[in-house]
């Protein structure tokens, strides 16, 4: 007899579903290690969206402690641009620019194809070398049919270096341009040509080039230098020169960083009449209110998160019966009643309410900034109006308040220290407290998910067991009903 694969066909038993039965009844053992697992993943997942709400608080605690009270309103003017930092102090200068930095630039006289050969027919490679007075230097080999203005400029400006070439067509015909990328005397080129004289008779150049009278066809200019240069000066390496509070200074870029501290002073054009300019540099305290407006937002957003995850709902007790047990309610916050965040919640609270600053000053506590605290949640409420009159009065004392005064460590340092112990210091290599409570959760989750897995192999051993029994009882309950069919035939016939 074949053997039967469909279970319940020999026995007439539904079989098949008693094993389903089984198989649902054998997984509910799976059920506490997947709710566990559920568990410490939720928590993972809670301390991630906490740790987030820290970096973001941490951002306006940062601006509390230096750029809030250090950014300055930069006047506007016309021969210069300046900008701050948080290094920079409110203070008056006066400034005169007498030149602007420039950057040399050299062309050829003018020819009248661009693609024409220039050099000698050598059978060999003639080198094109240019050299500025800082050191940096091109060189460039070009062989018999690569002498064309055209592919002279190719050549330089695939070495990618200090010196840009271009070939511009004017009305005394295509001339190649060397120009230096950066301004300055020492930017100045020299130009030289070996393994070809006749390319260098184009192109050699030792004094910054031929000084000529754009407006009389090019005419050297008597009395100047680089009268027997091959190429052409356009412009002039020059370095910048101006005086701030009449002290005289020279610069070989227009982009000044090491004059006033914190500030950088980027030169747009020569002083009209060679007078001075002022620059205004003033306390700008609109950015004390943005800050702390601030502050108070992403404060508020890190409490609502700790109370979701923090939340206690009564146990589940409708349709309880004297032998079952009230479940865990599942609108439960994924942290409730955890140690650490109990601990965080506290220690930010009790820094926000401290007082700071000198004792006898009318602003050394966030409560005289117009900022109260709701009871129970701890929200922050500002009031702008108060904020305003106190930023008016006395943003000296308010910078008092959040920033350090000696050895003794204001509001924003404070919060600072916090904050960093629980989400730790990146820049630093420091783990927070956060990290090891997430790494714990994690091998939990890895050990449950081993857990899990061994069980699920039990489980589907037990079916296997159970299928095989049921599909032995098909073959019997066969045979029998076999057997029986056949002795039945007999008695029949007898």
């Amino acid at each position: 007899m074949a053997s039967i694969t469909s279970l319940g066909v020999g026995s007439g038993i539904d079989t098949a579903t008693m094993l389903e039965q089984m198989k649902i009844a054998q997984q509910g053992r799976l059920t506490p290690y997947t709710n566990l697992k559920s568990g410490y993943e939720n928590k993972i997942s809670a301390w991630g969206k906490i740790s987030s709400a820290l970096d973001t608080l941490h951002g306006s605690v940062k601006k509390l402690k230096s750029e809030a009270f250090n950014t300055l309103q930069v006047s506007d003017n016309k021969a210069f641009k300046a900008t701050a930092t948080v290094a920079a102090s409110a203070d008056v200068h006066d400034v005169t620019v007498d030149k602007m930095a420039v950057s040399h630039k050299l062309r050829t006289a003018g020819k009248a194809d661009a693609d024409e050969r220039l050099g000698e027919t050598t059978d060999s490679t003639r080198t094109i070398t240019i050299t500025q007075k800082n050191g940096k230097e091109i060189s460039v080999e070009l062989k018999d049919d690569e002498t064309s203005l055209n592919q002279i400029a190719k050549a330089i400006n695939k070495q990618d270096g200090n010196v840009r070439a271009s070939v511009q067509r004017t009305n005394s015909g295509y001339q190649l341009v060397l120009s230096s990328r950066s301004t300055g005397k020492e930017s100045e080129m020299s130009v030289s040509v070996k393994g070809d004289d006749k390319l260098g008779a184009l192109l050699n150049t030792k004094e910054g080039g031929q000084r000529v009278d754009a407006d009389n066809n090019d005419a050297l200019i008597p009395n100047e230098p680089g009268a027997s240069d091959g190429m052409i000066s356009v412009t002039q390496a020059q370095d910048a020169e101006l005086k701030v509070d009449g002290i005289r200074y020279t610069r070989a870029s227009n982009n000044i960083t090491d004059i006033i501290e914190g500030v950088t002073l980027n030169l747009k054009a020569v002083s009209e009449k060679g007078e001075s300019e002022q620059l205004t540099l003033s306390a700008d305290n609109s950015t004390i209110k943005s800050t702390v407006q601030d502050f108070v937002s992403q404060y508020n957003a890190l409490l609502r998160l700790t109370t979701s995850s923090s939340k206690y709902v009564p146990n589940e007790t409708s349709g309880l019966t004297d032998e079952t047990v009230a479940k865990p309610n599942s609108a439960n916050g994924a942290l409730m009643g955890d140690g650490t965040l109990r601990g965080l919640v506290g220690e930010l609270r009790t820094a926000v309410n401290g007082v700071y600053g000198e004792k006898d000053a009318d602003f050394n506590a966030l409560a005289s900034l117009g900022i109260t605290f709701e009871m129970g949640t701890g929200q922050m409420t500002l009031n702008e109006k108060t904020l305003d009159e106190a930023i008016a009065d006395a943003p000296e004392q308010i910078s008092m308040m959040f920033k350090d005064r000696g050895d003794n460590k204001g509001l924003a340092t404070t919060l600072d220290d916090v904050i960093t112990k629980y989400v730790g210091d990146k820049e630093n290599k420091i783990d927070g407290v956060i990290k090891g409570n997430t790494d714990s959760l994690d091998e939990q989750v890895k050990l449950v998910k081993e857990q899990i897995s061994k069980t699920q192999k039990l489980i589907d051993s037990q079916v296997e067991r159970y299928r095989v029994e049921f599909q032995n009882l098909d073959l019997t309950m066969s045979k029998m009903n076999s057997l029986s069919t056949q002795l039945l035939a007999m008695l029949t016939n007898n």
